[in-house]
């Protein structure tokens, strides 16, 4: 062999090793970014699902302790409404962990399933919970009102308000959903598009 066919063989072996590094390496940044974002989701919807589980029994308490309408309990299924969407929703998604041995391009499809849902159930918050919320208290606030039209403008200013700030809290939820959608997970997710599609490139 010739020093410049020695020369040749020993790039395109260092090109080759270099290549097989950078592959593990982001396999591993891949896994990685992927447990981080599944515990992030995890202990989210455990936070939320424990939250409206311990508030039921604090509602109905709250409700006969301080003698509420009966629109007050209205609002209680409402809680077990969101923790039941929220544990059937994560357990219809809830993907298997991939083995150890799975190609880089699986791990990328798999993240980028587990954002693109993650995004629709942000976009669709107003649905599955705003709305709902919604529709649970509204029958309250006017029963109060009602119950209360008697006592003057005061009484409608108190309402005015409280109505204001319920509607005020719902808008800011929503815009917090969509504000971690278009910073967080649409960044996140082109990200993965652009990486997927590169595989896909060398593959072909």
């Amino acid at each position: 062999m010739n020093p410049d066919n020695f020369k040749q063989a020993w790039q395109t072996q260092s090109t080759q090793t270099r290549m097989t590094i950078d592959a593990e390496l982001l396999l591993k940044e891949v896994r990685r970014n992927q447990r981080h974002f599944t515990a992030t989701i995890f202990w989210r919807d455990v936070r939320e699902v424990g939250i409206a589980l311990l508030m039921f029994p604090l509602w109905i308490y709250m409700g006969m302790r301080l003698s509420m309408p009966w629109t007050w309990y209205l609002s209680a299924p409402l809680l077990l409404w969101y923790a039941g969407f929220m544990l059937v929703d994560r357990r219809r998604h809830q993907r298997q962990p991939l083995a150890s041995g799975e190609s880089l391009r699986r791990h990328v499809e798999s993240s980028l399933a587990q954002v693109d849902h993650q995004i629709w159930l942000l976009r669709n918050v107003f649905w599955w919970a705003l709305l709902p919320c919604a529709v649970a208290v509204a029958p309250f606030f006017c029963q109060v009102a009602w119950l209360g039209r008697f006592d003057g403008w005061l009484t409608a200013l108190v309402m005015a308000l409280v109505v204001a700030v319920a509607v005020f809290i719902l808008a800011g939820i929503h815009s917090v959903n969509q504000n971690a959608v278009r910073t967080e997970l649409e960044p996140r997710r082109q990200e993965l598009e652009a990486l997927l599609m590169s595989l896909k490139d060398e593959i072909e």
